[in-house]
């Protein structure tokens, strides 16, 4: 789920910043032009009463109002204040519209965008909204609007210089965030097309081992086994390497998705305490969620205040409601089921003097056909036709472009094309639900919202002072046959879906006998649950260290919340130390250790001792947990780089994307899969390597990394001198896709918007977690965006931290004042329930007040 910040900055800064001898200064006017004093005064058309806008001292807006309109039309100005070009950037990405201000380096992304339909999902869904949420957004979109036309000479820093004027917000681009959201937390896709290139180079069945389900499950040879045939004859094997050349564009258009929309990053965890297990006699509901590290934050904060709906949380900006927070009367937080709601099916294709045509149960059918065209800053239009089968669209024929845009392959007449389904194709009352989960007063009412929410497939752990729960969301499809795991051959018709699943049906539970709930990404249903929910869980460690905390005989407070939301031990060493401490795996490692020099064998047994005496706490200035990043560095690339590298291979740049969302093959390996066929090192074929002899390799590689990079002093390394932060907006994480001089001119702004790199701890596996690609380098890109507690014993539950600041605009100083906040993991409150106390923590900044009607 992550978010757009406009990166069409690039666009006219070089010639300026060679103009000026100090790039800094000339950014700096043009931020500090944008922003709004405290104190200010706006007359404006639209409201019925006046609207207080205060914030307070990292920002966050209190906004107060006597009716739902005004409330809506307050959010509105506030969250323009805050975010317009954010806001701007990603309803021009959900409509496939980003070249309108970027320019050619966005076409891949906007003709994937227009492939999927997205901009019909968002009319389709914004037409049966009800009346009343209809308005409800219009008053919103009059609150940005206004504020756009209070600033329409001095409007953000990005906006003035990619020359990009902002059209008017309308109320259906609200509904195009959620539909981003959706994006951002579906997951299979990826990973369906990942195993296709996977089985062009290994076969079905080893490729089955790179996508295992969980720790306990079987490999998902009957899945992959749906793909068989597709390899066997010459002109199928050729067929399928042409799709697979079709499928590269697809991911390189994906890792640009990712870089900017988080696109299918595994989020979050979240736990509530039954008021048994406290100290003071009320529950409390905890939420992290593990988002892109950007900036400014993915998350953007508020709280409000009017007769029909109050509530202080998070949301996204362009959404004006609270996505989780405390209302007054309940909390609630979210993380990610993984849901699997995309299938990929491979058509057969052909042309029909002519007419493109695919074959369904022995008949062949004409595709579907519907004319795109892309509006591209300073270059011609592009246009291209999206063709459909009873499945969906197909991806490879979409990428089909006119070569105009160098990147985007010619056209190919292949004989296999991939048709996508998506769950977006169901109506339902996502939106509406989430208005009402914000208004609800009990955990009965959290239940029949949470009913509703059929696009956004969550987690969702809520409470009051005396009850706690848990509810899946979303819609899931029914297949005739088959899990969706891997790509389905779409002529047969057995794998199609029969409709969707969920509302009143999905698992959840209340108040139960164990006193707590969690949630980290993992299984939460049993092995084989059906219908299925997903194949692709995360990894386990995150859940299992939530119940080895909240299952511990002492109460919780407030203080044991935070505790655990800092948390960096890995369980998944725990995990290792158990195996290789093992008397077979000990001896065979023992084995290995005495074929190397003598050199190496001391290196060797130095790592390989640190890690067997190490309790796993990934803290920053720990020398042992250096050593351990460093082997599990060293580990994946001794057993996997030899078949799937080299390191600037495509197919490895799939595999570390793959690794990275979901139970890896990786964990898998090591954790002890019987049969993994990964351990031989293939560039040694005079040897048959077992896995003691990777391990004990790894080791060595381990040790002269570590020297490299950290010195030769090893009561010197530091986990953080390896793993670091970077707060990057998304022009510095796009400038890799964009030409020189727009490379250039992107550089010289990222050293005025950028902060950091600080000192990271934690890994994938900690609660407190620091995502990285694994094998590739340290640099952290997933972290808890925000950080939540709701303690239902005090007066004012809610604590409150966001990664990063409040503002988009470099110049205020509510930009980054919220990175050492973060980093201190500590958590701040935020008043809502005592009217004094909110005098108090907000002061006023902006008032709205009312001009009749012209």
């Amino acid at each position: 789920m992550a978010l757009v910040r406009v990166f069409g900055k690039a666009v006219g800064v070089v010639s300026l910043a060679m103009v000026l001898s100090g790039c800094d200064s000339l950014f700096g006017y043009l931020a500090e032009k944008n922003l709004d004093q405290p104190g200010t005064e706006v007359q404006v058309i639209g409201l019925q009463h006046e609207v207080a806008i205060r914030r307070d001292d990292f920002g966050v807006p209190y906004i107060k109002a006597e009716t739902m309109s005004d409330l809506a039309f307050g959010i509105g100005y506030a969250m323009a204040q805050d975010r317009l070009a954010e806001m701007t950037g990603m309803n021009l990405l959900a409509r496939g519209r980003l070249s309108e201000m970027v320019g050619p380096m966005a076409v891949d992304m906007d003709v994937y965008m227009r492939t999927l339909g997205v901009t019909q999902v968002i009319e389709d869904r914004y037409a049966a909204l009800s009346d009343e949420l209809k308005q409800h957004l219009q008053h919103f979109s009059d609150g940005v609007n206004a504020y756009i036309q209070q600033h329409d000479d001095n409007l953000p820093l990005e906006l003035t210089l990619s020359g990009y004027e902002p059209a008017a917000w309308h109320p259906s681009n609200t509904i195009g965030i959620f539909v981003l959201l959706n994006l951002g937390v579906g997951f299979n896709l990826h990973e369906e097309l990942g195993f296709l290139q996977f089985a062009e180079q290994f076969g079905w069945q080893k490729a089955a081992y790179l996508a295992p389900i969980y720790p306990d499950e079987a490999i998902d040879f009957p899945e992959a086994k749906k793909t068989a045939g597709l390899f066997d004859s010459q002109s199928d094997a050729q067929a399928m390497a042409r799709l697979n050349q079709q499928i590269d564009q697809l991911k390189k258009v994906e890792q640009q998705l990712k870089a900017i929309n988080g696109q299918g990053i595994a989020a979050s965890n979240n736990w509530a305490v039954h008021k048994t297990r406290t100290k003071h006699n009320a529950s409390l509901v905890a939420n992290d969620t593990h988002l892109l590290l950007t900036h400014p934050s993915t998350w953007t904060l508020m709280a409000v205040e009017s007769p029909e709906y109050s509530g202080v949380g998070i949301t996204l900006a362009g959404v004006p409601a609270l996505v989780a927070g405390y209302n007054g009367h309940i909390a609630w937080g979210e993380t990610m089921v993984m849901a699997d709601t995309q299938d990929v099916f491979i058509e057969k294709l052909r042309d029909n003097n002519g007419v493109r045509e695919y074959l369904y149960q022995d008949r062949w059918y004409p595709v579907e056909e519907r004319q795109e065209i892309i509006k591209v800053k300073g270059e011609d239009d592009v246009e291209f036709t999206v063709q459909s089968t009873r499945h969906g669209p197909l991806l490879n024929n979409a990428l089909a472009v006119p070569s105009k845009h160098a990147i985007i392959p010619p056209p190919l007449n292949v004989e296999y094309g991939l048709a996508v389904s998506w769950t977006a194709q169901y109506p339902d009352k996502t939106i509406e639900s989430f208005f009402q989960l914000g208004q609800a007063k009990n955990i009965e009412e959290i239940e029949r919202s949470l009913d509703g929410v059929g696009f956004i497939h969550l987690n969702v752990v809520y409470g009051d002072k005396d009850n706690i729960g848990w509810q899946i969301t979303g819609n899931y499809p029914l297949r005739k046959q088959g899990t969706g795991h891997f790509p389905s051959p779409g002529w047969s018709g057995d794998y199609d879906w029969q409709g969707p699943w969920g509302g009143e049906h999905t698992p959840r539970r209340q108040n139960p006998a164990q006193g707590w709930l969690g949630t980290g990404n993992h299984r939460t249903v049993d092995a084989g649950f059906t219908p299925t929910l997903t194949s692709s869980w995360y990894y386990p460690e995150r859940s299992e260290r939530i119940a080895q905390l909240l299952s511990t005989p002492k109460l919780h407070d407030y203080h044991s919340m935070e505790a655990m939301q800092s948390d960096r031990r890995d369980l998944f060493l725990a995990k290792v130390q158990q195996r290789w401490g093992d008397a077979d795996v000990s001896q065979e490692v023992e084995s290995s250790l005495l074929q190397l020099s003598d050199q190496q064998q001391q290196n060797a047994r130095f790592i390989l001792d640190r890690i067997m005496e190490f309790n796993g706490e990934m803290q920053e200035n720990s020398a042992n947990a250096a050593i351990w990043g460093a082997l599990e560095y060293s580990l994946i690339r001794a057993i996997f780089l030899d078949e799937i590298g080299p390191e600037d291979a495509h197919l490895w740049q799939v595999f570390m994307s793959v690794n990275g969302r979901a139970y890896s093959a990786y964990q898998d390996h090591v954790l002890g899969r019987e049969g993994a066929p990964f351990w031989d090192n293939v560039k040694t074929p005079q040897l048959q390597e077992q896995e003691s002899d990777i391990i004990v390799q790894a080791a060595v590689d381990a040790y002269d990394y570590l020297q490299q990079q950290l010195g030769s002093d090893s009561s010197q390394w530091q986990w953080g001198a390896l793993l670091t932060y970077h707060w990057q907006t998304n022009s510095t994480k796009m400038a890799k896709y964009m030409s020189g001089v727009q490379a250039y001119a992107v550089d010289k702004l990222a050293d005025y918007t950028d902060r950091g790199p600080y000192p990271a701890g934690g890994n994938r596996n900690t609660l407190n977690v620091a995502g990285y690609d694994l094998g590739s380098d340290h640099n952290v890109w997933n972290i808890p965006a925000m950080r939540m507690i709701v303690d239902f014993s005090k007066e004012e539950p809610l604590h409150l931290v966001v990664a990063g600041g409040q503002s988009g605009n470099p110049a205020s100083p509510h930009y980054d004042d919220g990175i050492d906040l973060w980093l201190s993991q500590k958590n701040r409150n935020l008043p809502i329930n005592s009217d004094e106390k909110v005098q108090q923590h907000y002061y006023p900044h902006t008032l709205l007040k009312v001009v009749a009607d012209e």
